[in-house]
C-alpha cells in the first residue's frame, strides 16, 4: 500500500488523523520512508502535523489554512498525548454562542503547562488548570469526531478567574449578556454548593447585577449570605490601592466594566 491509498482508507473510514506508526505499520516501510513520504504530502497541504508523531488529513476546503480548524481534532489529539482536557474561555463560549468576537486563538483548558501548538493558520492555546477533570462538561458533535467543552456555567466561572486569558472585564461582561441565556440556575447553585472557593461567585455575582441579570445575581448573593466573605479584586492581578470597594459583593472594583454591545 503507497501512502495516498492508505490516505484514501482511512478517509474512506471516517477516519481524519492517525499516527506515525500507525502510517509506518501500514505502509510496511521503514521510519525513514514513511517521514518522506508523508513530507511530501504536507508540502501539498495534504497532511499536516499538530505535534509530533500525530498527523492530520487535511480536506480539501480547508487547506488554504494548513490544518483543520481546531475542534475537529482536538479529541484525537489530546487523546494521543494521554492528557485530560476540555475546549474553554473564549473557545467555549463561541461555542455557547456567546462570542462577541472571533478568538483568535482556540483555547484548551488541561492539567498541566504545555506549549501552544501551531498548526497551518491554526493556533491552539493551552491554559493549566488543577482539578479539570472535575470541571462540568459537555460533548459536542463536529464534522469529524467529537469536542468536549465546559458547560455555559463553567465557562463563566473560567472567564472571571482567568481574565487575562478572556480579553479582560469590559470583554467578559459583554459575553454573559449573551452567555446568561444559556445558564441554568439549578446547575449554576450546585457549582456554587460544592465550591471551596468564594471570590468567582463575587466576581460573578458583580457582573451580572452590572448586566442587568438580576434574577441570577440574587442566587449569587443568596448564597453568598450564608458564607464568610473575604474582599477580593474584581479583576485578579490589578491593584486594588485606593479604588471603591463594594460591601454587597465583597469586591474591589479595580476595573470599571464598559460593555461592547
Amino acid at each position: 500500500m503507497n501512502i495516498s491509498k492508505y490516505i484514501d482508507s482511512l478517509i474512506a473510514s471516517g477516519r481524519y488523523t492517525f499516527t506515525t506508526s500507525e502510517a509506518e505499520q501500514a505502509l510496511g516501510v521503514s521510519k525513514v520512508a514513511t517521514r518522506s513520504a508523508l513530507r511530501r504530502l504536507r508540502q501539498k497541504n495534504v497532511v499536516a502535523v499538530s505535534t509530533r508523531g500525530f498527523q492530520l488529513i487535511v480536506p480539501p476546503e480547508y487547506r488554504i489554512l494548513g490544518c483543520m480548524p481546531a475542534n475537529y481534532f482536538i479529541d484525537d489529539l489530546m487523546k494521543f498525548l494521554k492528557t485530560p482536557y476540555y475546549v474553554g474561555l473564549l473557545s467555549a463560549a463561541e461555542f455557547h454562542g456567546a462570542s462577541h468576537h472571533k478568538p483568535q486563538q482556540f483555547q484548551v483548558i488541561t492539567n498541566k503547562a504545555r506549549a501552544e501548538i501551531n498548526c497551518g493558520k491554526i493556533r491552539i492555546v493551552f491554559v493549566a488548570k488543577k482539578g479539570v477533570e472535575f470541571t462540568a462538561t459537555q460533548t459536542l458533535n463536529t464534522p469529524y469526531g467529537f469536542v468536549t467543552i465546559s458547560t455555559p456555567e463553567a465557562t463563566a466561572i473560567d472567564l472571571v478567574t482567568y481574565p487575562h486569558h478572556s480579553a479582560g472585564i469590559d470583554n467578559i461582561a459583554t459575553i454573559l449578556v449573551e452567555l446568561s441565556e444559556k445558564i441554568e440556575s439549578k446547575r449554576m447553585l450546585a457549582l456554587m454548593e460544592n465550591s471551596k472557593e468564594l471570590a468567582w461567585i463575587q466576581r460573578l455575582g458583580y457582573l451580572f447585577e452590572i448586566i442587568g441579570e438580576n434574577k441570577l445575581a440574587e442566587i449569587f448573593k443568596k448564597h453568598l449570605s450564608t458564607q464568610r466573605v473575604q474582599p477580593c479584586a474584581l479583576q485578579r492581578g490589578l491593584s486594588i490601592k485606593g479604588v471603591p470597594y463594594n460591601e454587597k459583593w465583597g469586591v474591589f472594583i479595580n476595573v470599571e466594566v464598559e460593555l461592547d454591545v
